[in-house]
């Protein structure tokens, strides 16, 4: 396919020389420039943008006149923002409370420290006193391992004092004491130290503290003291006893010889009696001493400082939960505080920022309101404003650039480095040079805002000079042209001497016998000419205009390549079907199905509607380039079972392939209309997507009027602009 270029107006370029014939054009060897060529902006290569930084909308209430030169400090535009003013007093009292607030929670977390660190200082305490009464009661560790006064020296004398002998009864005679033997015996038996073996192993038990073995090294405490008082009472009155008991021995030795009195042994039998009740009562004493009043102690104690020790964690987890509680309302009121304060830092930010002054000098120039839509209507006082919206430009015009649109057909052409020529219509005659600085990725987001097919890229152009005197101006209107390339030692001709047979370009050569048109394969172009590169020689002379009175000619169509077939599914396409059968039924369609596409066969939709005799030049080229795809409807009516369809199908086919190229319309509506009727035939009922869309296929133009057609020369880089008509 050849590429589509735009019709131009003769040329100064195309014009005849030597005296030729106006009409007629010789073919020479010449060099072919390629350019790009738009309209463009000059804006200044830095410039100042100037933006209103009031939150919201605010007014314009003053703004320097556009144009007037201005230097750095001076004031560009006013803002109204007397309700910032208002919002900025009631900030103000919001920060101070704020500010109260802040203040307070410090204090009070000074004293939720100082009150934690009694309570913890208090659990503590409570906790030492409840270990030294511990420690009291039952020793301290030392380290010396055979010093006096040790636990283990209690104990030894406690087991030396369980293991005393038992005291003896005495033979007693029943005449002079008037006690039985078996009750002598049994006074003796209530002083036998042996029963309170047990209390050494009791009082072990009681030393012994959380495991720990070594309670009988440690110092003697309370208990041990208690324990060895008593020890010592039971001692004196067991030795008491003994004299009681010789004494009363010897009385009744005295008064069986009748020697004293018995009343007087009486009395030395009641004071033996005594002191073994005596002894009898220090024994219960010790015993009531250790098994229970050692060991409630004991346990009161250990009770107390295990308390000691959960107030302790208590206290602690208390403390911490304080902590955490205290820290987190003063954080709070920090964020607090300094929100508020942000916020009267905003307003008095947005307040001082209605006065904008200019940050460089320069010449002012009003900002477009919406500049992107339509050009938009300039800033001026009484309008209002939003946040970050541009007010004033203020261009430094020592250096320039130009602002390029460049169409997406041109984009891929243009890049960076690339020379460029400015013209600027306020200085006719005059062009200056610049280079492509940078060419934008993508189109402007804008770029097809009421033109939605318009699609441009912004391009910048640098100019090499500088413009110290300020002649070009920013938002000067100018013209660019960008070199390409420069095709050498070619033979470029105009392209009004171009014409278009479907996919095949060619001319009208002068020769003897007349004009005859020629094939052609064309290259690149530019704006007014295009490359030959077979099928005219230099010195050949060419048409400019089409021979009046001769038909335009039909050169063979290059042969069309075949789309990639459609890959199979496990569900096999019905005959309707957007694929095969719905692209079919639009290239034959009559305007009878609906179609899931419209315009199956390359966009036509209801072109393919119409009589042969009715479709324009592009329409029937789009037409012919559908049948091709017929195939697929005739292969259906073979799969079906209907190969008498199939065979009619086919000829009907090829009678109207044969009409179209020979351009007899009227024969090939014949052959359209039995074709379409064999396809409604097969089709049934089927409705809308199922049986197809009428549409036509890609092409454009065929040949009969070149002028009127869309045909237009086109080269191998498959570019080219819109065809000419007449």
């Amino acid at each position: 396919m050849g590429v589509l270029v735009a019709l131009t107006a003769c040329s100064d370029s195309a014009a005849p020389t030597d005296g030729q014939d106006p009409n007629l054009f010789k073919v020479r060897k010449d060099d072919l420039p390629i350019v790009v060529r738009e309209n463009a902006e000059l804006q200044a290569l830095r410039e100042t943008i100037v933006r209103s930084e009031v939150e919201g909308q605010a007014t314009i209430i003053y703004i320097i006149p556009e144009g007037s030169m201005v230097k750095q400090g001076e004031r560009l535009v006013e803002l109204d923002v007397s309700d910032l003013v208002e919002k900025r007093a009631n900030q103000g009292i919001s920060v101070g409370k704020a500010d109260a607030a802040l203040t307070q929670s410090k204090k009070e977390k000074e004293i939720l420290e100082k009150e934690l660190t009694t309570k913890r200082n208090t659990a503590a305490s409570n906790l030492r006193i409840t270990e030294m009464e511990l420690e009291k009661l039952l020793g301290r560790k030392t380290g010396a391992k055979s010093s006096e006064g040790k636990n283990s020296d209690m104990l030894k004398k406690l087991e030396a004092l369980v293991q005393t002998p038992q005291a003896q009864a005495q033979p007693q005679d029943a005449s002079l004491t008037g006690m039985s033997k078996e009750d002598a015996t049994s006074v003796a038996q209530q002083v036998n130290p042996a029963s309170y073996r047990n209390l050494v192993d009791k009082v072990r038990e009681l030393l012994t503290l959380d495991g720990d073995d070594g309670a009988a090294d440690r110092d003697m405490g309370e208990m041990a003291n208690k324990i060895l008082q008593q020890a010592d009472q039971i001692r004196l009155a067991m030795a008491d006893l003994k004299v009681k008991e010789d004494t009363f021995a010897h009385s009744r030795r005295l008064a069986s010889k009748q020697f004293i009195t018995r009343n007087e042994l009486e009395k030395d039998q009641l004071a033996y009696q005594s002191q073994v009740s005596k002894v009898t009562l220090a024994w219960n004493d010790l015993d009531l001493l250790i098994n229970y009043t050692l060991a409630k102690e004991r346990i009161k104690l250990t009770q107390d400082r295990d308390n000691a020790l959960l107030e302790v964690a208590r206290v602690q987890g208390s403390n911490e939960a304080a902590v955490i509680k205290a820290d987190s309302d003063l954080t709070s009121r920090e964020l607090e505080f300094n929100l508020a304060k942000e916020r009267l830092d905003n307003l008095d930010r947005q307040i001082k920022s209605a006065i904008i002054l200019a940050p460089t000098p320069g010449t002012v120039v009003y900002a477009r309101i919406d500049r992107n839509r339509g050009g938009g209507e300039a800033v001026r006082e009484g309008v209002q404003v939003r946040d970050r919206q541009e007010l004033i430009i203020l261009p430094d015009t020592t250096k320039m650039r130009c602002l390029v649109k460049v169409q997406e057909a041109q984009v891929d052409k243009v890049a960076r480095g690339q020379a460029a020529f400015v013209t600027v219509e306020a200085f006719q005659g005059e062009t200056f040079t610049g280079r492509v600085t940078s060419v934008a990725p993508v189109a402007d987001s804008n770029s097809g805002w009421m033109t939605s097919d318009r699609k441009v890229y912004t391009t910048n152009v640098e100019l090499d000079s500088d413009n110290p005197d300020g002649r070009l101006r920013s938002r000067m209107a100018a013209n660019v042209t960008i070199m390409i390339d420069t095709i050498k030692d070619t033979l470029p001709i105009p392209l009004q001497a171009v014409y278009r047979d479907r996919s095949v370009n060619y001319v009208w050569k002068q020769t003897a016998n007349g004009p005859q048109a020629v094939a052609i394969k064309v290259g690149r172009q530019n704006t007014e000419k295009v490359e030959v590169l077979d099928g005219v020689a230099s010195g050949d002379m060419l048409c400019l205009t089409a021979p009046a009175g001769v038909p335009a000619p039909k050169f063979e169509q290059p042969v069309a390549p075949e789309p990639a077939p459609i890959k199979e599914t496990s569900k096999p396409a019905g005959p309707g079907d957007a694929g095969a059968g719905g692209g079919a039924g639009a290239a034959a369609g009559d305007g009878q199905g609906g179609g899931r596409r419209q315009g199956g066969m390359g966009g036509m939709g209801a072109a393919s509607r119409k009589k042969l005799t009715e479709m324009t030049p592009e329409e029937l080229e789009t037409y012919k380039g559908g049948l091709d795809r017929m195939s697929g409807m005739i292969e259906m009516a073979r799969t079906n079972g209907s190969e008498q369809t199939a065979l009619d199908m086919e000829a009907a086919l090829t009678g109207l392939r044969q009409a179209l190229q020979s351009n007899n319309l009227e024969a090939g509506q014949v052959h359209k209309d039995k074709l379409s009727s064999l396809m409604r035939g097969m089709m049934g009922n089927r409705q809308g997507g199922q049986n197809g869309g009428p549409g036509g296929g890609p092409g454009g133009g065929d040949g009969s009027n070149p002028r009127r057609g869309g045909g237009n020369p086109g080269g191998d880089n498959g570019g080219g602009r819109q065809g000419r008509g007449n």
